[in-house]
């Protein structure tokens, strides 16, 4: 694939949790241009753009900024993105070396009304001149220790900057970041649960745990899952309100739960009960159900590459992934209590087998991490990220109107 360009995004968040942007990761074989946002016609850049920053939000769709990293090069070339400046924020490489040319081309951008930000920023006093006229600045928190951290912050407070924490992988990191003022923050915080320890699963979240454990095992039938779903008459009711959307395009009303069952079948039924399961208020970032629902359709469709793995148990693998986050429990805890199957167990626990392999290549190619993945799968992998995208888009759209 001498031309391929790949792209996925990493949220970024507010003081709220709330997603306010995304960073788009890419890498391109050719080096030169990697982004076909930064160049040719505005329609077509937009149309790449909206596809990985558009979200359903409230049963809304709304449009993210994204940021998007730019080299020296790119920088100082005279010619500025053609898109607007309420699109993209731009990103100065940490890499980057201060010259006159670098200071006039930021300058020149910040005229037009680009907002720009640090990238990976280790405060030296040759960064001041564009410390003057970015408007965020990251700091990378894996690479920094804590005192270093405050250290950084206390010198950055004389500008007139945002901090933005980057790779906050726990509750306490974002907790730390938060109280030194930091205001965006990016990275996996929002998947890694605080653990109550002895705390159980109690009224609707059991049954929901015993849905999908009959939901992951093949010998399941629908008298089973009909005695799980009629145990909880809000899930019921939910199960016949989806049936019935305009969605199915049903000739006639489907009144029963059992008829429901009878005509979604089983592998439908994992999708819907997915949906059902994560448009409960967990108090949790919508992000959050992005990206379960994300990974279960990204791992579905990424299946089609791997003849030995059943699609169904795919989705399953990407729906539990961080299913555990949403349901404030360790994995190993929810995982005993859906009592899945060996080759899933194996997957999420050890990535193992052909489903763990899956998996990898899944995780990999989300959190930008290309020097991991398949290179005979870049098209496919890009393919059904795209789709994936699109269809967990719609699915929260749908979910806000049940």
């Amino acid at each position: 694939m001498p031309h391929s360009v790949l792209m996925a995004r990493q949220p970024i968040f507010d003081t709220r949790q709330k997603v306010i942007a995304y960073e788009l990761l890419y890498r391109s074989n050719e080096g030169t241009n990697p982004l076909p946002l930064i160049s040719g016609e505005t329609a077509s850049s937009r149309v790449i753009l909206r596809s990985y920053t558009s979200i359903a939000d409230a049963g809304n769709l709304r449009t993210l900024p994204a940021f998007i990293n730019f080299s020296q090069q790119m920088l100082e070339a005279e010619s500025l993105p053609s898109l607007s400046p309420r699109e993209i924020v731009i990103e100065i490489l940490e890499d980057c070396e201060v010259t006159p040319r670098l200071i006039n081309a930021v300058e020149r951008l910040h005229k037009a009304g680009f907002k720009l930000a640090l990238d990976d920023f280790i405060y030296q006093p040759e960064f001041e001149p564009l410390l003057e006229m970015v408007h965020i600045v990251k700091l990378d928190i894996r690479s920094l220790s804590a005192i270093e951290l405050r250290q950084q912050v206390e010198l950055l407070r004389r500008f007139k900057v945002k901090l933005l924490a980057e790779k906050v992988e726990t509750q306490e990191e974002y907790q730390l970041c938060l109280e030194l003022g930091c205001e965006m923050f990016q990275g996996y915080f929002f998947s890694k649960p605080e653990l109550l320890k002895g705390r159980k699963a109690a009224g609707s979240k059991l049954i929901i745990t015993q849905l999908l454990s009959a939901l992951s095992r093949p010998e399941s039938d629908f008298a089973q899952l009909n005695d799980v779903l009629s145990r909880d008459p809000a899930l019921s009711y939910k199960l016949l309100r989806l049936t019935n959307s305009a969605a199915f395009g049903l000739q006639r009303s489907v009144s029963s739960l059992q008829e429901a069952l009878v005509y979604l079948g089983i592998d439908q039924l994992k999708k819907w009960a997915s949906l059902i399961i994560l448009a409960d208020d967990y108090d949790k970032p919508s992000e959050l159900v992005r990206q379960i629902l994300l990974m279960a359709r990204f791992c579905e469709r990424l299946s089609e590459a791997y003849p030995a793995v059943d699609s169904g148990e795919a989705f399953m693998v990407g729906l539990l992934l961080h299913l555990d986050a949403l349901m404030d429990q360790s994995q190993s805890d929810l995982l005993q209590q859906i009592d899945v199957t060996s080759k899933i167990f194996d997957a999420l626990t050890e990535r193992q087998g052909d489903l763990g392999l899956l998996l990898l290549q899944a995780e990999a190619f989300v959190q930008g991490n290309w020097e991991s993945t398949d290179q005979h799968l870049t098209d496919k992998l890009q393919h059904c990220y795209l789709e994936s995208l699109e269809w967990s888009r719609e699915s929260m759209r749908l979910m806000d109107e049940t």
